[in-house]
């Protein structure tokens, strides 16, 4: 059992430390390029594989990741022979060209090249991932008739759940225009990877500076779903939260006047005394002075023209004022653990919000009133299919990560743990033998009379016999001693 058990002992520990020796081996890769296309990972996989670097793809093959200690100088080195390259090369193209190369294919180059240089342009704005641009410069020809104009096309991929105002695709549209030698602005058509036309009437108007009431209430309802989406996004992550805001805008303009009168704040305006003299002396029925007999009389009279205070008010109430405002949002609100480092225990997810802190939040964010409505339900969000098997891909491969981790982690563990069994085995071997070794010593303390060689005990029984009678006799203790410490030792065999 003891020998099965040591047996059992090396086999683990020979797997612990092939495990180790690998993990020793295993070099700690971190991430080279991401969002590759199958053409750019192609080639740079190769140019990796030809300078002998450990690598590693993930990501359904978008995504390399390489050894810690090399990623610099490979990004260094794959930039010295222009990787990636994307899918617009610009003006590189013409750094390809060869001695010879005919007129038509010049041309031809300096207008992919011209397209390359305008998407990788536009792809800098907000919201947009990627672009394609098609410029058509038609010949111009000696015998030709009237020169043509160009024009362009312009398609977008947005992210998922942006969407472009006017004032963006006019921006986009003025952006080519301006690109492009002779090309006027509508002559600029901008479409999106599902097909929708972009620019238009409504966009040409916009972008002349002309806007109708329903762009102004599609902007500002746009304006403040994103602002409350950005809200949202930084706490629960992208495509974790759905918000939809739909305003009531009074589009009436009004004027009014208002005059106001205080009769007890007068003011006087005008005032004019009138003097009236009378000969004799009789005396003045309204009132004035009478003189001395044989005098003058003189009458005066006094009027005060008074000018009511008057207040006037005009209002004018210009249209586009907000009446009322409804919300409505979908977020997923479960919770998501965050990723812990390499080597370090995994923390506890955050605590979930609410859906009551939801609805607090937007409507503080709006500054909604009571009378405004809002509405938030919980609920998980589906995801492309596509998605999902990169998900599922980058679960798995993390799952296998995490219990290699654990086996690498616990091979040590093994490794001494088999340690402790071999020499707890071994000394309790010793400890057996120990008793055998002091009958031995007793024997010989007691005359040397057993002390035989193996094999002359074996091959003389006769002798052994009287050897252990005449030690019985001389000194019966020790041979009682002798013969209790065999007993012993065979017990602890046994």
């Amino acid at each position: 059992m003891q020998r099965l058990v040591l047996v059992m002992i090396l086999i683990v520990s020979g797997g612990a430390v092939a495990l180790l020796v690998g993990w020793a081996r295993t070099p700690n890769l971190v991430l080279l390029y991401s969002g590759l296309a199958p053409e750019e990972a192609s080639r740079i996989v190769e140019k990796v594989r030809d300078g002998g670097t450990a690598y590693q793809i993930r990501g359904g093959g978008t995504s390399i990741y390489v050894p810690e200690e090399k990623v610099y100088a490979l990004r260094l080195e794959l930039a010295g022979q222009g990787l990636p390259a994307g899918d617009q090369r610009g003006y590189r193209i013409l750094d390809d060209e060869k001695l010879g190369t005919s007129p038509f294919t010049q041309r031809l180059n300096y207008r992919r090249a011209l397209e390359g240089e305008v998407a990788k342009s536009i792809q800098i704005l907000e919201g947009i991932t990627s672009a394609r641009v098609h410029v058509v410069r038609p010949e111009n020809s000696l015998f030709g008739g009237p020169e043509k104009s160009s024009s362009a096309t312009v398609v977008l991929k947005l992210r998922p759940g942006w969407r472009l105002s006017p004032g963006n695709v006019a921006a986009i549209i003025h952006l080519v225009a301006g690109s492009v030698e002779s090309l006027q602005t509508k002559d600029v058509v901008v479409v999106d990877s599902a097909g929708n036309l972009l620019s238009g009437a409504a966009q040409d108007a916009l972008a002349r500076g002309i806007g109708t009431f329903l762009d102004f209430k599609t902007q500002h309802e746009e304006y403040l779903a994103r602002k409350v989406e950005d809200m949202l996004t930084a706490v629960l992550g992208p495509n974790k939260a759905t918000v939809r805001v739909s305003c009531v805008i009074d589009n009436t303009s009004t004027s009014s006047v208002t005059e106001k009168y205080s009769p007890e704040e007068k003011v006087p305006t005008k005032e004019e005394t009138k003097s009236k003299s009378t000969p004799g002396g009789a005396a003045s029925p309204e009132g004035g002075t009478a003189p001395a007999a044989g005098g003058v009389g003189k009458e005066e009279t006094t009027s005060t023209d008074y000018l009511v205070g008057r207040t006037v008010k005009q209002e004018m109430l210009a249209p586009g004022k907000i009446t009322s405002v409804s919300v409505a949002a979908f977020v997923d609100l479960t919770p998501k653990a965050p990723p812990a480092a390499e080597g370090a225990a995994a923390k506890a997810p955050p605590t979930p919000l609410k859906v009551a802190d939801v609805e607090t939040i937007i409507r503080s964010a709006l500054g909604l009133t009571e009378t405004d409505t809002i509405k938030v339900v919980e609920t998980p969000f589906t995801r492309p299919a596509v998605a999902e098997a990169a998900a599922e891909e980058e679960g798995g491969a993390g799952k296998l990560t995490f219990y290699l981790g654990i086996a690498r982690e616990a091979s040590l563990g093994i490794l001494v743990l088999g340690a402790l069994v071999a020499l707890k085995i071994f000394s309790g071997r010793r400890k057996r033998a120990a008793p055998v070794t002091a009958g031995a010593a007793l024997s010989a303390q007691a005359g040397g009379t057993l002390a035989l060689p193996t094999g002359t005990m074996e091959s003389d029984p006769a002798a052994l016999r009287s050897r252990i009678t005449a030690a019985l006799q001389e000194n019966p203790e020790e041979v009682k001693r002798l013969f209790l410490a065999w007993v012993e030792g065979e017990k602890g065999e046994a």
